[in-house]
């Protein structure tokens, strides 16, 4: 969007025809485009300018031709407009993607790990996420002006791509970090009532909502640990951040060989039959890299069980005792 095309929106707003979100938008816009406008030192050029949208206010202001009064609320929405549109070309170039993003904004992305299940997810400022199980990410399928931001519910490890013109931010249930290029994990969930980020490479500044939590700098192998509960901040200046879960593509803790198969099965697409049952409640711990193939994944779970695995034309896989 460019001057020319906010013009014409604003023109729509005066006219009466612009939509309903087009003018919410505008009269918001307005108020603090005119607030920041009477604090910007004026040029004899904005000054004559103004002086003339002074002048046009003043006609504004007399009787309109249906003999009513123009109300105050709008004479002042004009005020804000003219100021924008004659003297504050910069103005409306500055607030150019807010205006954007409440009138068309971007469409978001949700990607979601599933329980088990290890998710690698690329951004489009190149930016790498990779989110623990369970975990979910939210995006906009494009990042617009000068500002990167996305939001998390889980766990996950972030190597942000450095833009010093665009910071980047994340939004979780207890904690917000804004960072330019680094790299971290942050766990952060909404079923959870604690908190950490850990610094792996660079720089990162953590902030919350909660009154009286101090915006906190974090700098490589640093960890802030925040209980809302409590209301306890604790930060570790020497910790060694555990990245091991990032290399892998399925972890099970204690789960079941039933849960275990239909991970296999969606992962690989292929359909595991199950001979006896009580081989669907044995459980397993265990984690399987990325790239790891079906053969091989299948091979330690029969070696860990003493299973038969046989695979059949068709591609089901039959495993039996």
């Amino acid at each position: 969007m460019n001057v020319a095309q906010l013009k014409r929106i604003i023109n729509r707003y005066l006219a009466g025809n612009a939509s309903g979100k087009e003018a919410a938008l505008i009269e918001t816009w307005y108020e603090t485009a005119l607030e920041e406008a009477q604090q910007t030192p004026a040029s004899p050029q904005s000054e004559a300018y103004r002086r003339e949208v002074l002048e046009r206010l003043r006609l504004d202001m007399q009787e309109a031709p249906t003999g009513k009064m123009v109300r105050f609320s709008r004479v002042r929405n004009i005020a804000a407009a003219c100021i924008v549109l004659l003297g504050g070309a910069s103005l409306a170039w500055k607030y150019q993607y807010d205006i954007l993003d409440a009138i068309d904004p971007v469409p978001l992305e949700t990607i979601t790990a599933r329980a088990f299940q290890v998710k690698q997810v690329v951004l489009p400022d190149s930016s790498v996420v990779i989110l623990n199980a369970g975990s979910e990410l939210s995006y906009p399928r494009q990042f617009r002006g000068k500002k990167r931001q996305v939001r998390l519910n889980g766990e996950a490890f972030f190597n942000v791509a450095h833009n010093p013109s665009a910071a980047f931010t994340i939004t979780a249930p207890h904690l917000q970090v804004q960072v330019l290029g680094t790299s971290f994990v942050m766990t952060d969930s909404s079923h959870i009532q604690a908190a950490r980020v850990s610094v792996k490479t660079g720089r990162v500044a953590v902030s919350a909502e909660t009154k009286g939590f101090p915006v906190t700098q974090l700098t490589a192998n640093q960890e802030l640990f925040y209980d809302e509960e409590d209301g306890v901040v604790n930060i570790n200046r020497h910790h060694e951040v555990d990245l091991g879960w990032t290399s892998k593509q399925l972890v099970f803790n204690n789960a079941t060989l039933s849960e275990v198969f239909r991970e296999i099965e969606n992962l690989f697409n292929v359909k595991i039959q199950v001979s006896d049952t009580r081989i669907r409640q044995l459980t397993f711990t265990g984690a399987f890299d990325a790239g790891d193939p079906l053969p091989d994944m299948l091979k330690i779970i029969a070696l860990s069980y003493r299973l038969t695995i046989q695979q059949q034309k068709d591609g089901t896989i039959n495993i039996s005792n």
